[in-house]
């Protein structure tokens, strides 16, 4: 049986400009792609929440496993979307900053990022797919 794990409250102030320092990744299996992420450091069983750029240049698609709300903060993307359970519904939306956008369990999307700066957004991922990601350096540092 499983059990339930309980997570910790959390708060923590940070400087989104930590992004800016982070490297440069490639998204698995996208040759060529750019983006760099960051870990506000909310990392608790039933959430992750990062910071993320994504780049102009190479499409990147993606299947969730998970549920995830972004929000954007700058920037300007293409997303085609197509819903499980067959992918039979689907579209295409265009964000940018101040725009906020909800990806269920499944769905599999492609970004475009139409802007030259980076496509910046927070990435709320619930429950935690224990992505990899470094914590912001002003919360490391404090």
């Amino acid at each position: 049986m499983d059990r339930i794990s309980w997570g910790k409250f959390a708060h923590y102030r940070y400087d989104p400009t930590d992004l800016d320092a982070e490297p440069d990744l490639q998204f698995p299996f996208v040759e060529g792609s750019r983006f760099r992420a960051a870990n506000i450091a909310i990392d608790e069983p039933a959430v992750q929440i990062n910071i993320e750029d994504f780049y102009q240049g190479v499409e990147i698609p993606w299947t969730l496993a998970h549920d995830e709300v972004h929000t954007v903060i700058s920037g300007e993307c293409e997303i085609d979307y197509h819903l499980p359970p067959l992918m039979l519904e689907s579209g295409t939306v265009r964000v940018k900053a101040g725009d906020a956008y909800y990806m269920p369990r499944g769905c599999r999307v492609v970004w475009r990022v139409l802007s030259e700066e980076p496509f910046r957004h927070y990435c709320v991922c619930f429950p935690n797919p224990g992505y990899p990601i470094p914590v912001v350096r002003s919360v490391r540092e404090a």
